[in-house]
């Protein structure tokens, strides 16, 4: 049990697991990335270009039925994987759904020959990811699709 805003309350069990793009789940993922990474900034999820996510592995932390976490961890052929759309509910952040999404993702990406991880993080998620082993690569930038600004980070194996 644990307390949040002086109320006791019970700890929840997250299960992890794989979203299919043709499974029920990933409706839940269009709503959870609508509501994290794009309605704050008046844009929809449905202006992104989700074509190619057939081919990701899409990873999510669930709270019975409820997604409450996820991310996207894309292999297109290159040396490095490319981790995209991490989205925790406001509600569940600081509770490890982040973090243990990444490792899964490292662990995959080691087991695949991958050299490492790369990703495009906005600033205020740079500390996270630097937690993590990520180290920023360039100067920050704004993209084209969002008016936050990001900067380009990566996580190298060694060994």
């Amino acid at each position: 049990m644990g307390r949040k805003g002086g109320v006791l309350m019970k700890e929840t069990v997250l299960v992890y697991r794989e979203i299919k793009t043709d499974g029920g789940d990933y409706s839940q993922t269009l709503e959870l990335r609508d509501q994290v990474l794009r309605k704050p900034w008046g844009q929809s999820i449905k202006d992104d270009d989700l074509s190619g996510e057939p081919l990701d592995f899409i990873y999510g932390a669930f709270d019975g039925s409820r997604l409450v976490g996820m991310a996207i961890l894309q292999d297109r052929g290159e040396a490095y994987s490319r981790l995209r759309y991490m989205a925790v509910d406001p509600a569940y952040q600081g509770r490890g759904i982040g973090t243990a999404i990444c490792r899964e993702f490292e662990t995959r990406s080691r087991e695949s020959g991958k050299a490492g991880i790369r990703l495009m993080a906005r600033i205020k998620a740079v500390d996270f990811y630097q937690r993590l082993g990520y180290r920023k690569e360039g100067k920050p930038y704004f993209p084209g699709h969002i008016a936050i600004e990001h900067v380009d980070m990566i996580l190298t194996f060694h060994g």
